[in-house]
């Protein structure tokens, strides 16, 4: 498996942010399914609050991590986080994307790694993916606010709130499956997958 080096372990702060943030996007997602938004002067219902006021903690959780993520000294790097702007990680993430689809389809797990160019790099766009519904979440609540919710300006972002909410659930679901499945390889285990010792 290629990787670039980084800080071989992460720290309390970076795994009690990244559980925090992964507990509210839960929330946030589940509480999307049955919740009802304000028409024709009618409020919302219960869950569409809970979502609204949610967003608010998701958007400052996942400021606090970028900010944490710009201000450590261990673990994985802003760079293989966001590769995209180096040749040389670039080809990293796709060598390693390589591996892990020969592995694939060879039927086989391919060892589990923290620091592993693609995964490192999936992880980034995961946080930019949050971070992203968060601020357009945001932004909604604000314009609706001041009763511009279905303004021209404000439509296209809120419709790609929806999209990247889909988008969520499909990295949620993606990502909780591979760390199961690593937990039941014996490659690692769930309980240090979320602890928050560093």
């Amino acid at each position: 498996m290629l990787m670039i080096e980084d800080s071989p372990k992460h720290t309390a702060a970076t795994r009690l942010f990244h559980a925090m943030l992964a507990l509210s996007i839960i929330a946030q997602l589940v509480t999307s399914l049955g919740m009802t938004y304000p028409r024709n002067g009618h409020p919302g219902n219960i869950l569409f609050t809970l979502h609204q006021y949610g967003g608010f903690v998701a958007l400052a959780l996942s400021l606090v991590f970028w900010l944490a993520i710009f201000t450590r000294r261990r673990g994985t790097s802003l760079a293989a986080l966001v590769p995209w702007f180096s040749a040389t990680r670039r080809k990293a993430v796709w060598d390693d994307t390589i591996t892990h689809l020969t592995a694939m389809m060879r039927l086989e797990l391919p060892p589990h790694d923290d620091h592993a160019a693609m995964p490192s790099a999936i992880h980034g766009l995961g946080l930019l993916l949050m971070t992203a519904l968060a601020v357009t979440g945001t932004y909604g609540f604000i314009m609706r606010s001041y009763g511009l919710g279905q303004a021209i300006y404000v439509r296209p972002f809120m419709e790609l709130h929806g999209l990247m909410g889909n988008i969520a659930w499909a990295y949620l679901i993606g990502h909780a499956s591979l760390g199961l499945l690593h937990h039941l390889a014996r490659q690692t285990s769930l309980g240090v997958m979320w602890s928050i010792r560093g």
